[in-house]
């Protein structure tokens, strides 16, 4: 047999001479495919008698007829129709009624808290600064004085100042450090609530085409004299206590330096507005309204004895009422969660009130704040009872009824009054949840606690009395708080880096507006009547311009005047008055502003016909420095007032009279 060939002829003859039967075979073998597939698919979609026109027909019958059925269905099949807010209106969440429990949920938090390590926290600057300038009349005592008090009357001295404020955003500060240590594995409560501890203020005096040149403000300690100052006197250490809410101002728990620079005393005026932030000005009246609201209230003083008070203690709730001739246990007992110290008080050996735990006892229970009952353990060592008469009020701490010791007047043997305590913190105590221990605690509202949740901001003043008049300054302030993680070891932090500086200094604030410091010289002007600007000469473009400036002889603001017209000078200068005419009167002094125009009529015309008023005189002034000044008798009527007796003497008057109070009523 011939072994067949696999080569490329041979593979090419095999399918010249066979290539044809090859195509005819597998033409064969697809029509048989295909024809297996179309009697396949003949088969299987044949109908069956279900499907046949004649089956579907009867089913369409059979869905009409049940239509037709269910329209009219049998009345004893249908269920009465009845409306559905009656029967849902008992399963609202607001009819339903649930019973309160006795004992808290014990899986409605976590068993143990994730604990973290101590992390920086972020400081944040203060904010919204602002500046005013304004000259005033300070005390002025002699070197040998300071040690004193200020004097009523005495030296003054008249002094530009500047008064800057700020917005320290102590909420903001305190939700900071809470979300910081609220979770950590080591928590202290004097590193865990900020402290402000130092503050940098510095201002640039603003020179037309100059760059800014900051420069560092010294810090004046308000309470002592100042060495490098020798015009610093006593005067600066007479501080006026300002009547705000605790919650408006820093308290010493929470910063180590005053933020808010006590104000120096002043003998022109008190101080204004000027020397607060404009934030702060509508709160303050708030809270002096709800401060007059409550005094009015508790006006009122009521009487009980110590039997009644503890029967129906719901009758004297906000009440302020008087025990006398009780007997007042001074070893107090001190409940943490309330911030409250205890007291027991009983009358005679008739009837006794021990200190039960407020917040789970519905009996009378006597207390006052933790502040009041410190000094009290303190100043009373022997804690013997004491016979004492109370003013007491009794507020609702979440179901015990407290009453708040106001004041106890201590008594001797005979009943005489020989000692009498207030308590400095009066302001009801409230229940709040604590997130930290799951629990609830209770503080007073007025204290520094509360405050820090009930004020948005706290007040930052700077007084600045180091400037100079006419000059423009602005400034700004940088402050650092203790650093809470200093000192602690590796294990509590996140970072060995935090532990290091005893500060976290906040940025610089934004800085102030540019603010110009007045002079201390103002000029005024009045109207006068008929007679009076006769024998002045005033007439025509003449006009009578008073100065207000410093006299060398009080060192106080004194009045003087000149008689002049558009384009002279408001320069007081009396060795200028030539015989018959008199123009200038009162002590020298020179403004060297110019006046440029008058509107307006200074003589008062009190007989006239016409209907319409008389305008008031209005000057137009040009200042040294280029700026101007307008001066209307209305705005200076107050000062005018106030200092006309520095004005109307004998020796300033334009002509000699007899009758002084004549004189004196003429120039009123």
């Amino acid at each position: 047999m011939k072994t067949p060939s696999f080569s490329p002829a041979a593979a090419s003859a095999f399918f010249i001479h066979h290539g044809e039967k090859v195509v005819f075979a597998l033409m064969v073998l697809l029509a048989l495919v295909m024809l297996w597939w179309g009697v396949s698919a003949a088969q299987s979609q044949a109908l069956d008698r279900s499907r046949t026109p004649d089956a579907v027909a009867d089913l369409a019958r059979q869905a009409s007829e049940n239509i037709q059925q269910s329209r009219s269905v049998p009345t004893p099949r249908v269920p009465p129709t009845l409306p559905l807010l009656p029967r849902v209106e008992p399963w609202r969440p607001e009819q339903v009624k649930v019973a309160a429990t006795t004992t808290a949920p014990l899986l409605d938090r976590p068993p143990f808290t994730e604990l973290t390590k101590r992390t920086k926290p972020e400081v944040y600057p203060i904010s919204d600064l602002r500046a005013v300038a304004g000259v005033a009349v300070f005390p002025d005592a002699p070197p040998d004085a300071r040690g004193g008090a200020a004097p009523q009357a005495g030296p003054v001295k008249i002094a530009p100042f500047v008064v800057v404020t700020g917005l320290i955003p102590a909420a903001k500060q305190q939700a900071e450090f809470a979300s910081r240590f609220g979770s950590v594995s080591y928590r202290d409560p004097r590193r865990d609530n900020p402290r402000w501890a130092a503050y940098r203020v510095e201002r640039t005096r603003v020179v037309p085409g100059a760059a800014a040149r900051w420069e560092l403000v010294a810090e004046r300690n308000a309470m002592g004299p100042q060495r490098d100052d020798p015009g610093f006197g006593a005067g600066d250490r007479r501080l006026v206590r300002e009547n705000f809410a605790e919650g408006f101002l820093l308290q010493p728990s929470e910063a180590e330096v005053e933020y808010a620079t006590a104000l120096p005393d002043r003998i022109d005026r008190p101080w204004g507005e000027e020397s607060l932030h404009p934030w702060f000005i509508p709160r303050i009246r708030e809270s002096w309204a709800q401060n007059v609201e409550q005094k009015v209230d508790t006006a009122t003083e009521k009487k009980a004895t110590l039997a009644e008070i503890a029967t129906k203690p719901g009758d004297y709730i906000g009440k302020e009422t008087r025990l006398n001739g009780v007997v007042l246990d001074t070893e107090s007992q001190r409940q943490r969660n309330v911030g409250l110290h205890k007291f027991g008080v009983r009358s005679g050996n008739e009837l006794k009130i021990d200190p039960a735990t407020i917040g789970e006892t519905e009996k009378l229970v006597f207390a006052t704040s933790e502040e009041f009952g410190r000094k009290l353990s303190f100043d009373l060592e022997d804690q013997k009872p004491r016979p004492c008469n109370l003013v007491v009020r009794v507020d609702l701490i979440d179901k015990t009824p407290v009453a708040r010791l106001l004041a106890i007047e201590f008594l001797d043997a005979a009943g005489e009054l020989t000692e009498l305590r207030k308590e400095p913190n009066p302001d009801p105590v409230r229940f709040d949840e604590d997130p930290g221990s799951g629990g609830r605690s209770a503080f007073p509202q007025g204290s520094a606690e509360a405050s820090i949740q009930l004020a948005e901001n706290r007040l930052f003043r700077f007084v600045d009395r180091k400037v100079v008049p006419g000059a423009e300054y602005r400034y700004r302030v940088r402050f650092a708080l203790k650093n809470p993680n200093v000192g602690l070891a590796i294990q509590h932090v996140s970072d060995i880096a935090v532990t290091k500086g005893d500060f976290l200094f906040a940025a610089y604030s934004s800085e102030t507006p540019t603010v110009r410091v007045p002079d201390a010289t103002r000029i005024l002007a009045r109207t006068i009547p008929r007679d009076a600007a006769r024998k002045l000469k005033v007439k025509g473009d003449s006009v009578e311009v008073i100065v207000k400036a410093r006299s060398d002889e009080t060192g106080d603001y004194a009045l003087r005047s000149v008689v002049t017209g558009p384009g002279g000078m408001a320069n007081v200068d009396p060795s200028l008055n030539r015989t018959g005419d008199t123009r200038h009167y009162g002590e020298p002094v020179t403004t060297d502003r110019l006046l440029l125009d008058i509107r307006g009529a200074q003589e008062e015309r009190v007989d006239s016909r016409s209907t319409m008023p008389t305008e008031l005189i209005e000057m137009l002034f040009l200042r040294p420095d280029g700026q101007f000044d307008i001066v209307t008798a209305a705005d200076s009527e107050s000062d005018f007032l106030k200092y006309k007796d520095t004005w109307l003497v004998e020796e300033h008057l334009p002509f000699k009279t007899s009758k002084p109070e004549k004189a004196t009523k003429t120039f009123q």
